[in-house]
C-alpha cells in the first residue's frame, strides 16, 4: 500500500488518525482509540491508521510508530479483557502492518458489530460509554438509543408472547382480509382449512411459551393484524404515515393525498400497506394491472421493488423509537424512512445474501402472502430494477442521532436531460472532453446538489482509487469544490464564474483557491454558533445567510458546520427564512428534493 491507495482508503470509508506514540515517543495505544473502536463497531464500521496525525489542513503526516510490537500486544490484551471493552470484534486479518514512505503504521479496520454483539462499550458501562460515529466524530450514545440496541440484541423479539393480550386484540377484519388474501394465493395450503384461532397459531400471530406454559398473542401477530389501540397500549409512539405531495405545495396545500391513523381505519400493518402499496404502484410510470385482491397480474422488476421497499420499511422499524415510519411520494420520487438503524452494514445490504430482520415473525407474516425477498435478496432487487429502468441508483442514508434510516428510490434518469443541459451550459466543451465518469460526476452534484464518495460509489462499479482520482482532477480542474475533510468530504459544482473562466487563466486558479477557501473556513457567526449550544435564533439565522452566501448549500452541510441536526434546522429555521424571502431554493418547484439547496438571497443581510 502507499499514499495513493491511504488517500484513497481514507476518503472511501470512516477513516481516523490516531498519533499512537505514547510518552515514551516509541509507541502505545491510544484511550481515544477505543472511543473510536466502540463508534464504528456500533456504526457502520470503519478504519483507524495508529502512526499519522490530521494536519490543520486536513493533509495527513506520517510519523511512524518505532515499536509497533509493543502496540500490537496492547492492543490483542486490551481486546480480550472484557472490562475494556465488551467485545473483540477483530482478527489477524483485521490488523496489518504497513511501511509507507519509511514509516511503520498500523492500519486496523473495524468492522460494524453483529446485532447480539452490540452496543459495543467500554468499562462495563452500555449506559455510559457506548459511542456512535457522527460527522466523523465519536459521540456518546442517548442512553435510549443504547437500549434499544440491546433490544435489537434479541432475534426473535417479536415472537415473545404478550402478557395480558389476547385473541380478542386482534382485529377480525384484518384476519378475515388476511387469510382471504392468502387463499387467494396459496389455495392449496394446509392452513387454509383450519378455523381462526388454528390459522393464526399456524402462522405465528398466536404462539406458546413452552418455558412458561402460556399461550397468546405473539408482539408480530400484534403489529400485523392487531386492533390499534391494543397496539398503542405497548408501542405509545405508534405511527404509520404516507404522503404525496403536490409538485407546488402552497400554505393551503401540503399534500394531496395522506394516509395516516385518523379513526377511519384501523392502523395496523397489514393494512396500512394493502393501502399504501397501491397507492405507490399508480405512481410508477411503467405498465401495471392489479387483480380482484390488489396483488399483481403482470408486475415489473420496478413494482416489485417498490413494494420490496415499502415491506422492508415495516420490518425493519425500531417500533419501540419516539418516531413512526413514514412513506412520502414526490414528484419522481419515493421516500422510505423507518425508526431504527440498519443491522447489517450498507455494504451487506446492497451486496445481498444475508437478511437481518428486527421483526422476522412480522416478516414471515408478510412471506405467508408471498410477499417480501427472502435470503438478503430485496437489495440487489432493488438496485437492479431500477438500473434496468437507467434511473438514479436509489440512495440509502443513516441518522445515527435520531436513530433513522431513509431509502430514496428517485424515478429520474441517471444523467437527467435537464442536468446534463445545465452543466453542459456551465463547464462548455470542456463536459464533452471529460470520460463517462467525470461527466457522471458532474451531472450527479448538480442533480443532487452535492455529493460524496460513498453515493459515487453507488452511481458506479468504478473501483474506489479511480473514482478517488477522478475527484481529484475535477478538483485539479476548478470544476468541483469541496467541503470537508477525509470520509466526510462533500463535492459540489464550482460557482458559476468560475466555471466559465475555469483553468483558463491563473485568475482562474485564484479564483477556485478563494472558493474552496472560503467554503472550508468558517465565518464569524458561523463560528460562534458552531461552538454554542444556546445560540439565539436570530444568531443562528444570520449563521445560516452566512454560509448560505454565495452558493447553494444543503441543509446536511448546513447542520454539519453549525452542530445541529438536519431536522431541527430544516424544520425551524430553514423553511422559515424561505418563506420570509432571506433563502432561495435550488429546486422551488421540488421543495422536497433530496438534492434540495438554499442560497442567500442578494441583499439579505
Amino acid at each position: 500500500m502507499n499514499r495513493d491507495d491511504l488517500e484513497a482508503l481514507r476518503e472511501g470509508w470512516e477513516f481516523e488518525v490516531k498519533l499512537g506514540l505514547g510518552r515514551d515517543g516509541l509507541g502505545a495505544v491510544p484511550e481515544s482509540l477505543w472511543e473510536t473502536y466502540s463508534a464504528m463497531a456500533n456504526t457502520n464500521g470503519g478504519v483507524i491508521l495508529l502512526g499519522a496525525e490530521e494536519r490543520p489542513d486536513g493533509s495527513l503526516e506520517l510519523r511512524g510508530i518505532p515499536d509497533l510490537d509493543k502496540v500490537e500486544r496492547e492492543l490483542w490484551n486490551a481486546l480480550q479483557n472484557p472490562q475494556k471493552v465488551s467485545t473483540n470484534l477483530l482478527s489477524r486479518d483485521h490488523v496489518e502492518r504497513l511501511e509507507i514512505e519509511g514509516k511503520a503504521l498500523l492500519l486496523i479496520r473495524v468492522p460494524k458489530a453483529a446485532r447480539a454483539q452490540r452496543p459495543v462499550h467500554l468499562n462495563g458501562s452500555w449506559e455510559r460509554k457506548t459511542f456512535l460515529r457522527v460527522h466523523e466524530g465519536d459521540r456518546v450514545a442517548d442512553r435510549d438509543v443504547a437500549r434499544r440496541m440491546l433490544a435489537d440484541a434479541q432475534p426473535e423479539r417479536d415472537a415473545q408472547i404478550l402478557e395480558g393480550y389476547s385473541e380478542a386484540d386482534l382485529h377480525p377484519e384484518s384476519v378475515r382480509r388476511y387469510r382471504q388474501i392468502f387463499a387467494q394465493r396459496r389455495s392449496d395450503h394446509p392452513f387454509v382449512g383450519e378455523d381462526d384461532a388454528g390459522f393464526l397459531r399456524q402462522i405465528g400471530a398466536i404462539g406458546r411459551d413452552r418455558a412458561r406454559n402460556v399461550e397468546g398473542v405473539t408482539l408480530g401477530g400484534l403489529l400485523m393484524l392487531g386492533r390499534e389501540g391494543a397496539i398503542r397500549d405497548r408501542f405509545p409512539h405508534w405511527h404509520l404515515s404516507y404522503r404525496e405531495l403536490p409538485s407546488s405545495p402552497s400554505g393551503d396545500q401540503r399534500w394531496i393525498d395522506r394516509i395516516a391513523p385518523d379513526g377511519t381505519w384501523n392502523a395496523n400493518a397489514f393494512e396500512f400497506y394493502t393501502r399504501v402499496i397501491v397507492k405507490l404502484h399508480e405512481g410508477l410510470k411503467v405498465p401495471f394491472a392489479l387483480d380482484a385482491g390488489q396483488f399483481r397480474i403482470d408486475e415489473t422488476p420496478a413494482h416489485r421493488a417498490v413494494r420490496e421497499a415499502l415491506i422492508n420499511t415495516l420490518i425493519h422499524a425500531d417500533y419501540e423509537g419516539p418516531a413512526g415510519v413514514r412513506v412520502v411520494r414526490e414528484p419522481g420520487a419515493t421516500v422510505f424512512t423507518n425508526p431504527g438503524l440498519l443491522l447489517v452494514s450498507e455494504e451487506q445490504l446492497w451486496r445481498g445474501g444475508h437478511s437481518e430482520s428486527r421483526n422476522p415473525t412480522l416478516q414471515r407474516l408478510f412471506a405467508h402472502l408471498q410477499l417480501g425477498e427472502r435470503e438478503g435478496s430485496g437489495g440487489p432487487a432493488i438496485r437492479r430494477a431500477w438500473a434496468d429502468q437507467h434511473w438514479r441508483a436509489p440512495k440509502l442514508s443513516q441518522d445515527p442521532e435520531l436513530s433513522a434510516t431513509t431509502l430514496s428510490l428517485r424515478q429520474e434518469s441517471l444523467l437527467p436531460e435537464k442536468s446534463v443541459d445545465a452543466v453542459r451550459a456551465l463547464v462548455g466543451s470542456r463536459f464533452e472532453a471529460l470520460d463517462e465518469l467525470g461527466r457522471l460526476l458532474l451531472v450527479t452534484a448538480h442533480a443532487e446538489g452535492e455529493v460524496d464518495h460513498s453515493r459515487l460509489r453507488e452511481l458506479t462499479s468504478a473501483h474506489s482509487r479511480d473514482l478517488t482520482l477522478k475527484i481529484q482532477e475535477l478538483l485539479r480542474k476548478h470544476l468541483f469544490v469541496s467541503d470537508g475533510r477525509a470520509h466526510g468530504t462533500r463535492y459540489r459544482l464550482a460557482p458559476a464564474e468560475q466555471l466559465a473562466g475555469a483553468g483558463s487563466t491563473q485568475s482562474s486558479t485564484q479564483s477556485s483557491t478563494q472558493s474552496s477557501t472560503q467554503n472550508s473556513t468558517q465565518r464569524p457567526m458561523e463560528a460562534e454558533v458552531a461552538g454554542s449550544k444556546w445560540a439565539t435564533r436570530e444568531d443562528i439565522e444570520r449563521a445560516i445567510l452566512e454560509i448560505a452566501a454565495p452558493d447553494f448549500v444543503t441543509a446536511e452541510v448546513v447542520a454539519r458546520r453549525l452542530n445541529r441536526s438536519v431536522r431541527t434546522l430544516r424544520e425551524n429555521y430553514l423553511n422559515h427564512l424561505v418563506g420570509e424571502g432571506k433563502l432561495e431554493l435550488r429546486f422551488p418547484d421540488k421543495p422536497t428534493s433530496p438534492g434540495q439547496a438554499y442560497r442567500s438571497k442578494q441583499g439579505t443581510p
